[in-house]
């Protein structure tokens, strides 16, 4: 059994109530018995209104990067036939779990693949003797272990995220798991809610005749 170490990137945003868009999944496969990195997967996601200017330079994304970014869809199709059969889906937090399974409600998309979901960022700040959650560079800094690549990239931040779980894979407790109805449902309750305030900001074109 693998554990896929992943991290994503999205879409900067300005104004409150924005959606939040994924442009970005890195991650690296390792394999639990060996205890090494057999593969990795980028993938750049365009939404359907583009990446902005400010996003790509956020994440240092080339014209070329830009060019060859896909769909969600797609891009959620090329990463679920990448993670093979059994694995375990590790993130440093809980956010990235939560931004799939919104995207992918949104869309509509099945999600028997998101399963056997880990934060490993809450069992590694334990091992560490944090006195709370430690950010990835934080964590890194505690070990004395040089970042790969640069911050803010999420191929870069799996690599990263890979390393702490070699140092602590022995100790680490991975659980299996898959989505919980109670999870859809409280998702789409809050897309329901957007919906409602977003209807109720139209304002109606006035057609009192003078």
């Amino acid at each position: 059994m693998n554990a896929i170490i992943f991290d994503l990137e999205l879409m900067k945003r300005f104004k409150k109530g924005q959606l939040s868009e994924i442009v970005e999944i890195g991650a690296c496969k390792v394999d639990i018995h060996n205890r090494n990195i057999v593969d990795h997967l980028q993938i750049y996601i365009s939404p359907k209104r583009g990446i902005s200017k400010s996003t790509r330079k956020f994440i240092k994304m080339t014209e070329e990067d830009v060019a060859n970014a896909v769909s969600y869809q797609e891009g959620i199709k090329i990463f679920k036939d990448w993670l093979g059969e059994d694995y375990y889906l590790c993130a440093w937090g809980k956010d990235d779990k939560f931004h799939l399974l919104n995207q992918c409600l949104r869309y509509h998309m099945n999600l028997n693949w998101l399963r056997n979901y880990n934060d490993i960022q809450i069992q590694i700040s334990r091992l560490l003797k944090a006195e709370h959650a430690l950010s990835l560079k934080s964590a890194l800094a505690l070990l004395n272990i040089v970042p790969t690549g640069k911050a803010h990239r999420g191929i870069d931040d799996a690599f990263n995220t890979a390393e702490l779980f070699l140092r602590f894979q022995p100790e680490l407790n991975l659980q299996t798991n898959e989505v919980t109805a109670a999870e859809r449902a409280k998702h789409l309750l809050k897309k329901r809610k957007r919906s409602f305030q977003g209807n109720r900001s139209i304002r109606l074109p006035d057609t009192t005749e003078n």
